[in-house]
């Protein structure tokens, strides 16, 4: 079923694996690495009985066991020949195992090189070859070898997605080491050609920042895509990930930013730029825009990538906390220092500091900030030696410089050395066209987390979510997203779920919005009306959508 699902979905080679019958028991892939068969003996009666009789044009590779004390290598490939399979792999390899064990395996003539012989063999034989690695070091031996294709796995699969910033983290580690080992690669042959395989890679989306990152040209989908057990969502996930290596490098997104639409495309080219310089940068945009996504960017494709990457939100904090947090304090200095605490510049030394919300800072912080950032030095909460500093500096809000700077809430000065570049992020109501694309990442996301296939999004249900406001943005987004995941289990979305979510909303925006214009001068309010309006060309059902409100709003406005 596997097999043929992820031929419909488009793969362009199926690799049959001992593991395979552990998964259809309901095992683990690692049980193939335990001795409760013959490897080659179960993945043979799979390729044959199961596998070769369902396919009609897809090319199998056979995994094959180098350490089977019984395996005649011209016999088995004379075998693969004549049934009319493509090719070889070294699993179960002993690739997956270390320490002791290990040792003991190459120590008695059962380590790696007997596989990558087998593989240099079966090549010479006229078979198609993939070779799996976990180090540098095996790469290289495969490469020696001339093996076809080097399958570099990253690890265990992550299962679940949980914290975004840590799966990233996680991504951004693996496509360092997968630089790593094409570099050393291309010491033995110019052109590797390298695949991923497991670990943090998990959606399709994941495996476009590997090709926009590295040099990698493909993806192995194991125990990842089948860990949903109808044929269907298989043939749905392989195409989705076969789709991701036809989509234009860096056309759609940026790291964990997306958008098709000219806005988001500015936003990349501008982050691009001021990534190569160590400027202090303001992100502005509301809530929800992605903020912290665009600071994660700014850091990655930076000269500071290697370094601590730190982000710290200003909001909610008195004088005293705040400065601790920030430069640090020394054992003693208040009642309550046990020990000496390093703040948040110390520890992003020679790497990146985002702050969010830098407008909640009290001035008196923010003096001691512009000192620090002068000065390139700081001095801990109740010490006395200077400290240097080699920090780059992000930071971001959601409020306006130019309403706070003259009504004293925030330092003129502090701003002017912040301000080099401002990187504004467009709320999604300014972005329309990128709704679609997010809606269809973050299901995929959802579809892992809690196990259940990826709804159908009728025409009417994205109509619904392309012409809401989205006040919350991108947050606001995920949330009605995961709600109606939650109630549809699968199944196709309710567009009375979204009417409802969006009757509550525009409520609570009308009295929101009352508040906040019933403090605001009559010409103020008329302009930013009229700005809205004029956007849409007098369109009161749009200019209603963009403000949150209901069009009798609108009218009731005018008149007023």
């Amino acid at each position: 079923m596997s097999a043929k699902a992820a031929e419909l979905g488009g793969a362009d080679l199926l690799m049959v694996l001992s593991a395979g019958y552990y998964r259809s028991q309901g095992r683990s892939s690692m049980s193939a690495l335990l001795p409760y068969g013959n490897a080659n003996e179960l993945t043979w009666q799979i390729a044959c009985e199961q596998v070769l009789p369902c396919l009609e044009h897809t090319p199998i590779v056979l995994g094959l066991c180098a350490q089977d004390p019984n395996l005649d290598a011209k016999e088995q490939f004379a075998r693969i020949k004549h049934y009319g399979v493509a090719g070889i792999t070294n699993f179960p390899s002993v690739a997956f195992f270390d320490g002791a064990y290990r040792a003991a395996l190459e120590s008695a003539g059962f380590g790696f090189e007997k596989e990558v012989a087998l593989l240099a063999q079966a090549r010479k034989e006229g078979l198609f070859t993939i070779g799996f690695c976990l180090t540098v070091a095996e790469a290289v031996a495969l490469c020696r070898a001339e093996v076809h294709i080097l399958c570099l796995d990253l690890g265990f699969a992550e299962w679940q997605q949980g914290d975004q910033s840590k799966h990233q983290a996680a991504l951004d580690q693996s496509i360092s080491f997968i630089n790593e080992v094409i570099s050393a690669a291309r010491n033995i042959t110019p052109q590797p050609y390298l695949v991923v395989f497991s670990g943090p890679v998990l959606l399709p989306q994941d495996t476009v920042q590997v090709y926009n990152r590295t040099a990698a040209l493909g993806y192995i989908g194991g125990s990842t895509v089948e860990r949903f057990p109808t044929a269907p969502i298989i043939t749905q996930t392989v195409h989705e990930f076969k789709q991701a290596t036809q989509v234009e490098r860096g056309s759609d997104r940026l790291g964990a930013l997306h958008g098709r639409g000219p806005a988001m495309q500015k936003i990349f080219e501008t982050i691009r730029r001021v990534a190569k310089s160590n400027a202090p940068i303001i992100i502005m945009g509301e809530s929800g825009t992605g903020k912290e996504l665009a600071a994660r960017e700014i850091h990655r494709l930076s000269a500071r990538h290697s370094q601590p990457l730190v982000t710290w939100n200003c909001g909610a904090m008195t004088e005293s906390l705040a400065m601790s947090e920030l430069f640090g304090h020394e054992k003693g200095s208040f009642t309550g220092a046990m020990r000496t605490h390093f703040g948040k510049f110390e520890v992003a030394q020679g790497g990146t500091l985002f702050m969010d919300e830098i407008t909640d800072l009290p001035l008196s912080v923010q003096a001691s900030l512009l000192r620090v950032l002068q000065e390139r030095e700081l001095v801990r909460v109740g010490g006395e030696k200077n400290i240097p500093t080699d920090v780059r500096l992000i930071a971001a809000s959601n409020k306006d410089f130019h309403d706070l700077i003259p009504a004293g809430h925030f330092r003129l000065d502090l701003y002017y050395r912040l301000n080099t570049v401002t990187l504004r992020l467009p709320p999604l109501r300014e972005r329309r066209e990128d709704i679609p694309i997010l809606v269809w990442e973050i299901i995929q996301e959802f579809s892992l987390q809690y196990g259940y296939p990826i709804p159908r999004i009728s025409k009417k249900m994205m109509e619904l979510l392309t012409a809401h406001s989205w006040p919350g943005n991108i947050r606001e987004l995920r949330n009605v997203l995961e709600r109606c995941f939650i109630l549809s289990e699968g199944k196709i979305f309710s567009t009375a779920w979204l009417e409802e979510i969006f009757s509550d909303d525009h409520a609570l925006n009308e009295a929101l919005l009352k508040t906040q214009t019933q403090s605001l001068p009559r010409n103020a309010k008329r302009s930013r009306l009229l700005e809205v309006l004029a956007r849409h060309g007098g369109n009161k059902v749009a200019a209603a959508r963009e403000l949150g409100v209901t069009r009798k709003t609108i009218y009731n406005w005018l008149n007023e």
